[in-house]
């Protein structure tokens, strides 16, 4: 089973203009609302290419028992501590004729401490061996950070495969619990280490770092050059198929939602980048926070280009 853990889930709300001017009355042509929320994104995903998902987490306030039942109408089962205040509202303004997305984010509301307690519980009772643990997303305030390290913790003494995907403090402190996966995009990675990844090689050595501290599978996605990953197997680069984006939102939790159900079924990582890659992609055909869709995904999957990374052979110096 795939369990996600959604800490600061939101309604994604989509406005489609068709030019967005700052400061004047617009008229919207058209307007979605979606589920979101990192976590709450793979398991749609998951249950989109044919798996089984949990999404845990908060929900807060009405809006939060929306999302809740709307997951539920989807086939999802859900399995949320429901918190005070509201659920955040993120909204993207899509500009058809410049080809342009402005992205309002809202930090969400605080959350009382006692709830972690109350979500951890939860985990224990749900997590067995052998499920798969993701834990994305930002962290509601006031709470720390430390609560990736203590999901992660305590899902390793339970044998699940644990899966991090997150930025700042939150990938820190989670990295640091030794999670078996972590996922991150070029950014994050590199506030997390500190460094510039511009090219190929930079990802690599990066995705390599992450290796030397414990990470069994390290993955970075770079947009529309794909992914590269190293793990048990080697090291891997995939390539995506050349399309035409209408919104990259949602495309990179697609990938990772992707790249966990395959590992979940027993595939290679070949096997995991390549659907990964495919949903990433899927992603990026449909507007603003919409998802993929399975038949795009079985379209683009032949399409996706995986590749071992053989390691460069190390020259003998010359007396």
């Amino acid at each position: 089973m795939i369990v996600t853990v959604t800490l600061n889930p939101a309604i994604d709300q989509t406005l489609v203009l068709d030019r967005f001017v700052a400061g004047d009355t617009l008229r919207v042509r058209s307007s979605r609302f979606d589920p979101g929320g990192k976590g709450i994104n793979v398991s749609r995903v998951v249950r989109e290419l044919g798996g089984q998902s949990v999404a845990m987490g908060f929900a807060p306030g009405g809006l939060g028992r929306y999302i809740e039942q709307t997951l539920k109408s989807e086939g999802i089962e859900c399995d949320f501590v429901h918190t005070k205040g509201e659920t955040r509202t993120n909204t993207t303004i899509v500009d058809e004729t410049r080809h342009m997305q402005t992205i309002l984010s809202d930090p969400g509301p605080e959350t009382d401490v006692r709830f972690v307690d109350q979500l951890l519980t939860k985990l224990r009772k749900r997590l067995k061996a052998n499920d798969w643990l993701v834990v994305a997303g930002s962290i509601p305030p006031p709470l720390s950070p430390d609560i990736y390290a203590e999901m992660i913790s305590m899902a390793r003494e339970r044998w699940v495969h644990t899966v991090l995907d997150a930025d700042g403090p939150a990938l820190v402190a989670g990295v640091a619990a030794k999670p078996e996966m972590v996922k991150g995009n070029r950014r994050e990675l590199e506030r997390l280490l500190g460094r510039h990844l511009d090219d190929e090689e930079s990802t690599l050595e990066a995705a390599h770092i992450l290796r030397g501290m414990t990470i069994r599978i390290a993955v970075v996605t770079r947009g529309r050059e794909g992914a590269v990953a190293e793990c048990d197997e080697g090291s891997w680069r995939s390539l995506a198929p050349r399309v035409r984006a209408v919104s990259a939102v949602g495309s990179g939790d697609a990938f990772l939602a992707g790249v966990v159900h395959s590992l979940s079924r027993g595939g290679r990582m070949e096997d995991a980048l390549r659907l990964g890659v495919a949903a990433g992609t899927a992603a990026v055909l449909t507007p603003g926070t919409e998802l993929c869709h399975r038949r795009e995904v079985d379209v683009l999957q032949p399409r996706v280009k995986v590749q071992r990374i053989e390691p460069q052979p190390v020259l003998a110096r010359g007396v």
